[in-house]
């Protein structure tokens, strides 16, 4: 599902193993240290809850998220999860919702069509519940991906500056023709020609932007400062000029419902601290995946990472984790204040009640570094929002502009994932230059019947085979009705993915195109 990751992953070298390449490492380590957890979610101080695999639902949610699921995206637009299924929904307390909730920091009042997506794209093709299927890095994403690409594209003549704040980007009177980049160097305004046969490729946005950090006794304070935006004061300045650049105030206006925090914790010389929770989670480091504490006031998560995260980790007798909590306005459960009024070391103590470990926190506060980052900006690329209120890769009618990451409309595809940044830059280049290659398909995952099934199967309870007895209900005098929902569903389905390899794909659509002499003739023949 991954797919124009891998792509780009296949093309860049190792820096370990002459000979290997970046994926070549990556299935590696998943082959070896693959993630399954059976122990998704605790509760109550240190208790595994098992309700995270029991996927029934009441026959209203089912047939609600059914609907929603297979839902065309004009019907979602500008619509919230909870304005969908509705505030005090069932929905909001199943297992699907805190498999997905947690692991992806989708709340009830973001965008429901993103959620959408992300039930069609990653829903059902995997045991989510068991984090199967999700994968990682040989080591943290720095030293696994960017270190290597920076260096390839280095050897390629790349030349990479940093210290630069790009701020606006002038265009031609019809806004489809880059002619110059603002930014400012240190301190001093600069403008860089365009030519018209330059390629501007602009990052419209980033999630990090104001982030700010803390430490052990530090908070990590919230800024709320909107004069320099970063890669977003870009967007603003396009968005301003024309229409088809997209609408940035949708996703960066209100700060409260786009912000969270997460921590890192560094234990030095005390690997007591992980060894007792591998054997508690029955996880080694690693391969646990995220763990949600349920019943945390912050909603607080956090995962294990194994002793080859960063390069002499081992060789520093180091253990590292990372976590976050969502609801960082809220009071915690062991520390009755909010997390965002919180330094790292209450963090971690919180963090140690909810694992059942307080009787060694003298022990692991005095080995540990906690670093702390409140980013304003962390989910504000979940917001309620149009398929128009982000740009396309290339704008209608843009020569040499194209726009790359998180807040950028590529159909069928989510936000929030490396494969998104990678996706863009790909076919930004593909559309500008004119390259003769296909566009890497976006995995169709929601059109298969298989996943279909299998959520047909999860949602009713069903182990094994099904029965007449699982099937749902109709009642006749509805069919009317369902077959125009039916079709409706039907004719919103995008046609089917063309293998005709030729430059005119509009071939694989028609019934004829050449002039052959010979006699057709009505099938069947009959000699």
């Amino acid at each position: 599902m991954i797919r124009a990751l891998a792509y780009l992953c296949s093309k860049i070298p190792s820096l370990d193993t002459p000979g290997r390449t970046v994926l070549d490492e990556t299935v590696d380590a998943n082959r070896e240290s693959p993630i399954h957890s059976e122990c998704r979610v605790l509760q109550h101080q240190g208790h595994i809850w098992e309700g995270i695999h029991d996927y029934k639902m009441d026959a209203a949610t089912t047939a609600k998220l059914q609907a929603f699921i297979t839902e065309p995206e004009e019907v979602l637009e500008d619509m919230t999860i909870e304005d969908y299924f509705g505030k005090d929904s069932p929905f909001f307390s199943s297992a699907m919702w805190w498999c997905f909730h947690p692991m992806l920091a989708f709340k009830p009042y973001h965008s429901a069509l993103e959620a959408k997506r992300y039930l069609t794209r990653f829903g059902l093709g995997n045991r989510i519940d068991y984090l199967e299927g999700i994968l990682h890095t040989k080591r943290n994403e720095y030293d696994s991906i960017i270190k290597p690409l920076t260096v390839w594209l280095k050897d390629k003549g790349v030349t990479i500056k940093g210290g630069c704040a790009v701020y606006d980007v002038d265009m031609d009177a019809d806004c489809n023709t880059a002619q110059g980049i603002r930014m400012r160097v240190n301190a001093q305004d600069t403008r860089v020609a365009v030519a018209p046969t330059d390629y501007v490729f602009v990052t419209n946005g980033s999630l990090m932007t104001n982030a700010k950090f803390g430490d052990n006794t530090h908070i990590a304070e919230t800024n709320r400062d909107t004069d320099d935006l970063g890669l977003f004061t870009i967007w603003q300045n396009l968005a301003a000029k024309h229409e088809k650049f997209g609408h940035p105030e949708k996703f960066i206006g209100p700060i409260d419902k786009t912000k969270w925090i997460s921590y890192f914790i560094t234990v030095k010389d005390y690997p007591e601290f992980f060894d007792h929770a591998e054997c508690m989670t029955g996880s080694k480091r690693g391969t646990g995946g995220c763990i949600t504490m349920k019943d945390s006031g912050w909603e607080i998560s956090m995962m294990f990472y194994d002793r080859d995260y960063f390069p002499n980790q081992r060789a520093n007798n180091e253990d590292v984790l990372w976590g976050d909590g969502l609801f960082g306005e809220r009071e915690g459960t062991y520390i009755k204040k909010p997390m965002a009024e919180c330094t790292g070391e209450e963090i971690l103590l919180e963090l140690l009640y909810h694992l059942n470990m307080l009787d060694i926190k003298d022990e692991v506060l005095a080995h540990s570094h906690i670093s702390t980052c409140m980013m304003p900006y962390i989910t504000s690329q979940f917001m309620p929002r149009k398929a128009a209120d982000r740009p396309r890769v290339v704008p209608e009618g843009c020569t040499n502009l194209g726009f790359i990451g998180q807040f950028v409309e590529v159909p069928g595809d989510v936000v929030f994932t490396i494969e998104t940044s990678v996706r863009t830059g790909l076919e930004a280049v593909y559309q500008l230059t004119g390259l003769q290659k296909d566009i890497i398909e976006v995995h169709p995952s929601q059109y298969d019947m298989r996943y279909f099934l299998e959520r047909m199967k999860k949602f009713a309870g069903v182990h094994g085979d099904m029965t007449e007895h699982d099937l749902p209900k109709v009642n006749p005098l509805k069919i009317g009705e369902m077959k125009a929902k039916l079709l409706h569903k039907i004719n919103h389905m995008p046609p089917y993915y063309i293998m005709y390899p030729g430059l005119d794909k509009s071939v694989a659509q028609k019934e004829s195109i050449l002039d052959p002499q010979y006699q057709k003739e009505n099938f069947p023949f009959v000699k």
